[in-house]
């Protein structure tokens, strides 16, 4: 998949910077990604979170008298820190065509198309705001499911 751009919630930084990146957990050591694979155990109505949380920590609980630096940026990396990379994306799609001559003059075309013929389910991480309630989980689907096209053409 592609790397994650994970930004920071409550951050205050320079009006001319509209994110922040947050701040990697002192002493962090484990994995990035969590809760098995993309999907996995989630319901209509609830979404576990893929994202370890436990990575960051938010800019407002780094000062000792207890009020958030202003205008600081976090040290986690810009993209896929920790190894997060959102969920594969592929789709095959698939076209056969074939001409039938039916006069000197007049040609009949039959087209098929299939589009996503493995109906493989890609998903949308909508989650990547640290701090924010949807971190790190799935928000939706990112494709279509599989989709048929027939078609005939006669020219003349």
């Amino acid at each position: 998949g592609s790397p994650l751009a994970i930004t920071g919630a409550a951050c205050q930084v320079n009006p001319a910077q509209s994110t922040c990146n947050p701040t990697v957990a002192p002493g962090f050591t484990g994995p990035g990604r969590i809760d098995g694979k993309w999907g996995e155990g989630a319901t209509p109505t609830s979404s576990p979170s893929y994202l370890n949380a436990a990575a960051f920590v938010p800019i407002s609980t780094l000062t000792a008298a207890g009020s958030p630096y202003a205008y600081t940026f976090g040290d986690a990396a810009r993209t896929a820190p920790f190894g997060m990379y959102g969920p594969g994306n592929y789709d095959i799609d698939i076209s056969l065509r074939r001409s039938f001559g039916l006069t000197e003059r007049a040609h009949l075309t039959f087209e098929g198309d299939l589009y996503n013929l493995t109906n493989h389910t890609d998903f949308l991480v909508g989650g990547t705001t640290f701090g924010s309630a949807s971190f790190g989980t799935v928000s939706g689907q990112a494709n279509s499911s599989r989709d048929a096209q027939l078609s005939l053409r006669l020219e003349f």
